[in-house]
């Protein structure tokens, strides 16, 4: 296949100009992303085509700048970066070999020696490991199949597990899929949060007993979506003394390592954060769209306010307008459920709020819509249909069912990648990338659908 995309790039080639997104290629040829580099990587080797960071591939030869070097300096330092970025957010498999130094010159536009150099730093950090001509990232001391994960989860007073979501459920997926790879046994226990504080229920609702698990446990992996006090879970959990490894569903300037204790902390964000907003407002400006609306019954909340952010800053240097329709006072679903004392109160409340955002008129004519969730979108895309207004362009986030559904784009969060940069911190607690007082921000995309 990788001969065949090559093939088929040179017939259409030209003198000058870009390739298309290794994504779109993908996407047009069949393949995979990784398939498509490694051509991009011959046509390189045959002086068809040059790469130019962050902005992709080109047809011919990169031209030679004229003294030039301080410039080059500053690419070389930033391409650097964004390695060592994306081996933190779990762009690359941590029980594999990353791609080889020849391929990461090329897709990160520096010079085999420089990228040789970086590796070399991070495996004299203990960052990496060096097998040979490879590098991976550290194996676990640990046999595999002598351990052990615990699993916190929120559960209700009788220790039944509270998995209300998707993205709740695709964690746990992820979780026992990750597990199951590396033959480790995976004990879930139930956190519950009442008057008495946190407790740590079992099946039966009683006290956690974890001295009589099974196997050698190694870590904890926590999730604390929908924790109201997730430091006081946390501090529940250090007693253990054990690597912990959490799924940080909060504000990022929330999150604080404990200064006492036996526990190594590292905190993984899945959804918060301006990443999301960029990649969603760097596509729509590359698609030519001159103005774009965001719409946020959720505003109330860190993450709507960071998504907006993203896309703010994507747009900046366009001359793209964007209409801003939010409402500050909820933070999510849950809390209009909250205030309005049930399921379907809140399905009110949130069609009220929407309603009031198309009664303004500020929407109209705007022809592409983003809007914080899928859950809003779906719900916006029926009061459209009953008000007879024309669909816009879609785009949201969380990737869920209602977006297949609906066919509309969201941007998806790379779960999987996340939990396996979790494990992977609860083997290697001491070889952890970045700085342990942040939290690591995960990888993710924009699934096209329109």
């Amino acid at each position: 296949m990788r001969k065949i995309i090559v093939e088929r790039l040179l017939d259409s080639r030209k003198t000058s100009g870009a390739l298309p997104s290794i994504r779109e290629m993908a996407r047009s040829f069949g393949a995979s992303p990784q398939t498509v580099q490694k051509a991009l990587v011959d046509l390189v080797g045959m002086g068809e085509i040059h790469v130019l960071e962050r902005k992709g591939a080109f047809w011919g030869k990169e031209p030679v700048p004229a003294r030039l070097e301080p410039q080059a300096q500053s690419r070389e330092r930033d391409a650097l970066e964004r390695l060592g970025t994306d081996l933190r957010r779990g762009v690359f498999h941590p029980l594999r070999a990353l791609p080889a130094r020849k391929e990461l010159s090329v897709l990160y536009g520096v010079s085999l020696r420089k990228i040789g150099q970086f590796l070399n730093d991070l495996v004299a950090s203990g960052s990496l490991e060096r097998h040979g001509r490879s590098f991976r990232l550290p194996a676990p001391a640990l046999r595999q199949s002598q351990g052990s994960v615990l699993v916190a989860v929120r559960c209700d007073e009788s220790g039944r597990i509270l998995l209300e979501t998707e993205r709740e459920i695709d964690f746990m997926k992820s979780v026992r899929r990750e597990a199951a790879e590396r033959d480790l046994r995976v004990h879930v226990v139930g956190c519950h949060e009442g008057v008495q504080g946190i407790r740590l229920l079992d099946p039966a609702g009683s006290q956690t007993e974890i001295g009589h698990l099974s196997g050698v446990p190694i870590g904890v992996i926590v999730s604390t979506w929908l924790v109201r006090d997730p430091h006081s879970l946390l501090a529940a959990l250090r007693r253990l003394g054990l690597p912990i490894s959490v799924w940080w569903e909060h504000a990022v300037a929330d999150f604080r390592v404990p200064r006492h204790g036996r526990s190594p902390v590292a905190a993984f964000n899945l959804s918060f954060g301006a990443a999301p907003g960029r990649a969603v407002g760097g596509r729509m400006v590359a698609e030519g769209f001159r103005s774009i609306a965001w719409i946020s019954p959720y505003h109330g909340n860190d993450w709507s306010r960071a998504r907006l952010s993203g896309l703010r800053e994507a747009i900046a240097k366009s001359d793209v307008a964007l209409v801003e329709c939010v409402d500050d006072r909820f933070h999510s679903r849950w809390h209009m459920d909250e205030i309005s004392q049930g399921h379907k109160g809140g399905a009110k409340l949130l069609r009220k709020v929407l309603a009031g955002f198309l009664d303004r008129g500020e929407l109209q004519g705007v022809p592409a819509w983003v809007v914080v969730n899928d859950q809003a979108a779906v719900e916006l895309l029926g009061l459209l249909k009953e008000r007879g207004m024309a669909r816009p362009r879609i785009l949201s986030f969380d990737a869920t069912s209602d977006s297949e559904s609906y066919r509309f784009d969201s941007f998806e969060f790379h779960t999987e990648g996340m939990v396996r940069r979790m494990l992977h911190h609860l083997f290697q607690p001491t070889a952890l990338l970045g700085d342990r007082q942040t939290v690591q921000e995960m990888v993710g995309r924009l699934l096209l659908r329109g």
